[in-house]
Order: structure tokens, then C-alpha cells, then sequence
């Protein structure tokens, strides 16, 4: 299996082999807009964003050396089979409802939290802290995603409406009118950050994982209620 590419985000979009004769190149600087620190591992093969163009990535043979290497790949291989789960998302309105054009859609994860796990092989021992960092919303209108840092505020419906803020929400500018089924495809990614220590003093960053899912939202313009 080969690792994903990213767009300019560091967000995998597909797979591409660019190992090429021998594997050994190395990128210089991660392009603009990639972490530098954004990197993929599978089996023994680590890849980074290629220098040119973005939509490239460059691979290469991943053997840790030195000490605490053991370690380290202990905590890389625990990462990739770390169990993280897809956000768990409510919206107000509510799904199977209608979002109005021009209103705050609101947005929230349930499932927010941090997630430990250990593991042990050989001499070394390693222990992984994974975090939910932020939440992307594409809503599926042609639009930039938005970013939010946090796992947005559920609205409650015994509240009057302009007494509440969203933390996380989006406003559709148009109606679903015209769209396939009616609808929006929206898409809801929380981006997760890992650490890790070990044996023998180790520790570190580990690569950024994503979780979404997908669901329909349908918007209409509010003269459309009243008709």
C-alpha cells in the first residue's frame, strides 16, 4: 500500500509511488503550507511533501538508528494502528431538517477527547498521547473550508436563539436548490495531533491523523417557508 498524497493542507488525496530508482531523495523544506513536521509511515517507507509541485510526495527507506530508535518505531508502528475513532458530529438544525440561508449552521463533535495507548516489545516500552487539535468543515457549497480550534458548543433549544454564539458553525450564502438529491455533501474533519515518550528518555511529535465523516444537509432560502 502506498501512502496518500497530500493537497496543501498535508490532507492525504489518493495514493503515488515516488520511490523511484534507489528511494533515497529527500525533500530540502516542506512546501508552503505543509508542516514541515507532516510526514506518513508504511512499513518501512516514510514520506514527506515534495518541493515541487505540492500535490507530490517523496519516499524513502525509514530505519531508525541510534538510541532510542527502538523506541521510536515502536511509537510510529502504535500510531498508525492507534484506534481513533470519526467524529461524532450534531448540527442545529438538526439533520434530516432545513438550515436557512444566511444563518449560522452550527456544528459540534461529541466525541472529543484525548486517547492514550501503550505498548511494550522487546526492551522498550512506549506510551502515545493522541488530541483532537481542531475541526474542518467542508460545507459542500464550492466554498473554502472553515477551521475551528475547539470542538464547537452545542446549542440548546431551551434557550432563546439570540442569547446563544456558536463556536463552530458555517453560514450558507446560497440554497441546496439545484444540487444532487437537493442537498449539500458536507464534511466534517477533526484533525488529531499524537506525542509520544519511552524507554530510555525518548519522546516526540508524531504525524497528524485525520477522522471525518460525511452527511447531507439541506438549506433553503427563508421566503421559501412562507410559500
Amino acid at each position: 500500500m502506498l501512502p496518500p498524497i497530500a493537497d496543501r493542507l498535508g490532507f492525504g488525496v489518493g495514493v503515488r509511488d515516488h520511490l523511484g530508482a534507489g528511494g533515497t531523495q529527500t525533500p530540502k523544506s516542506a512546501p508552503v503550507g505543509i508542516p514541515a513536521k507532516f510526514y506518513w509511515v508504511d512499513g518501512d517507507i516514510i514520506c514527506r511533501p515534495g518541493e515541487v509541485p505540492v500535490l507530490t510526495v517523496v519516499c524513502f527507506p525509514h530505519r531508525p538508528s541510534g538510541p532510542g530508535s527502538a523506541a521510536q518505531a515502536l511509537a510510529l508502528s502504535q500510531w498508525r494502528h492507534l484506534p481513533v475513532p470519526a467524529p461524532v458530529v450534531r448540527t442545529a438544525p438538526p439533520r434530516r431538517t432545513q438550515g436557512l440561508v444566511g444563518l449560522p449552521h452550527w456544528f459540534w463533535v461529541t466525541n472529543w477527547r484525548t486517547l492514550t495507548d501503550r505498548a511494550r516489545a522487546g526492551g522498550s516500552w512506549v506510551e502515545i498521547v493522541a488530541r483532537p487539535q481542531s475541526v474542518i468543515i467542508d460545507p459542500g457549497d464550492g466554498q473554502p473550508t472553515v477551521r475551528c480550534s475547539g470542538p464547537g458548543n452545542a446549542y440548546n433549544p431551551a434557550q432563546p436563539a439570540e442569547s446563544q454564539r456558536p463556536e463552530c458553525s458555517y453560514t450558507f450564502p446560497r440554497s441546496s436548490f439545484g444540487e444532487p438529491d437537493g442537498v449539500f455533501r458536507t464534511r466534517v474533519t477533526v484533525v488529531w495531533g499524537g506525542t509520544w515518550t519511552g524507554s530510555g528518555g525518548t519522546g516526540g511529535e508524531l504525524p497528524l491523523l485525520n477522522r471525518s465523516t460525511s452527511f447531507p444537509i439541506r438549506v433553503v432560502e427563508a421566503q421559501s417557508l412562507y410559500r
